[in-house]
């Protein structure tokens, strides 16, 4: 055998070893991000448990944001920061995880009783500010809300508001429903001459973010155009928020559309969107629908509370109509990666 036969079988050995230690370490991605999808659509169910199992084996494959999240699961059982919940975070935030660095840089409620951090707390907040700055400068919208936890964790708030407003400004439909309903609302940040000037603002983000498709920004939009008497869009938005996945904003709609003007008998005049006439069986189908999906009894106390007005005609019409709607979709509660 030639030396140049010899190098060409070596070569293509080591090429066929290559070949199959790439096809694996793409099929453990796979398997870790399918693993971490189900565990997110788990834990957007609220169902901790189950999800933890799921995060935790995406973890032991490699996948950064399952660690994050298995870490904040069993920090939650707990409170505070364990040696296990410890693993997990310091997985994240070695993978590049900016919350997970955060959670090892708080300093409150972690490391159980007797505070015992076996790490530079300090050190994982400036780390978690390196990691955001350039790629928020950059124009990341997504690391610019990062900012905005480093920032207000730090107690820094001004710096905080004004990148969340950087990212709101840059179309992130969350950042737009935070400084409406967190920043501007709650907190009441930000300087206004009138109480009308701020709320303007705040019905200028929350659009924006419905706009956006974020159904939370759709819910409490179209509940604080109900409080203004501007019924015709307020109606625009119980009609658009049937059509998401998220759990508060179907209730609403579905017994918005069920009860119509009925609803202020029922539930006092704050609660009427001004709808003409009640749709009782496209509203009753969309519960129904809705406790298909989660079997949740919400749902079906409204149909009750309405059952008067229902006849056996039209609950076989809803169930008949509750078949085709919300089939094949996880319904959600969008809960936040760091706020809880």
């Amino acid at each position: 055998m030639t030396q140049h036969s010899l190098f060409s079988q070596i070569s293509s050995c080591v090429l066929c070893i290559l070949c199959t230690f790439v096809a694996y370490a793409k099929e453990a991605d796979d398997t870790a991000e399918k693993l971490f999808r189900e565990g997110f659509v788990l834990y957007q169910q609220q169902s901790s448990a189950r999800s933890l199992e799921k995060f935790k084996s995406a973890a032991e494959l490699g996948h950064i944001e399952a660690a994050y999240y298995a870490g904040n699961i069993i920090r939650q059982d707990y409170t505070y920061i364990t040696k296990e919940s410890e693993h997990f975070y310091r997985q994240a935030a070695e993978g590049g995880d900016v919350y997970a660095m955060l959670r090892l840089g708080q300093n409150d409620s972690v490391c159980g009783i007797l505070r015992d951090c076996a790490y530079d707390q300090d050190a994982w907040v400036d780390k978690a500010l390196n990691t955001a700055l350039p790629r928020a400068e950059a124009g990341d919208s997504e690391a610019m809300m990062e900012l905005f936890s480093v920032y207000w964790q730090s107690g820094e708030k001004s710096e905080a508001f004004a990148w969340t407003k950087k990212a709101a400004t840059h179309g992130n439909a969350f950042a737009q429903y935070w400084l409406a309903v967190g920043l501007l609302g709650e907190r009441e940040m930000g300087f206004y001459w009138t109480k009308a000037g701020r709320r303007e603002d705040i019905l200028r983000w929350l659009r924006a973010s419905a706009e956006h498709g974020y159904p939370k920004a759709m819910l409490k939009l179209a509940l604080e155009l109900r409080t203004l008497g501007e019924y015709q869009e307020a109606q625009h938005w119980v009609e658009e928020m049937g059509k998401t996945d998220y759990y508060d904003a179907i209730l609403e709609s579905g017994t918005a559309i069920m009860l119509g003007p009925n609803i202020a008998t029922l539930y006092g005049e704050r609660s009427d969107y001004g709808f003409a006439e009640a749709r009782p069986v496209k509203g009753a189908a969309l519960l129904l629908a809705l406790h298909r999906q989660t079997n949740k009894d919400d749902p079906l106390e409204m149909i009750e509370d309405y059952q008067a007005y229902l006849t056996p005609e039209m609950m076989a019409d809803a169930e008949a109509l509750s078949k085709e709607l919300l089939v094949d979709t996880p319904i959600l509660h969008y809960l936040p990666k760091f706020g809880i």
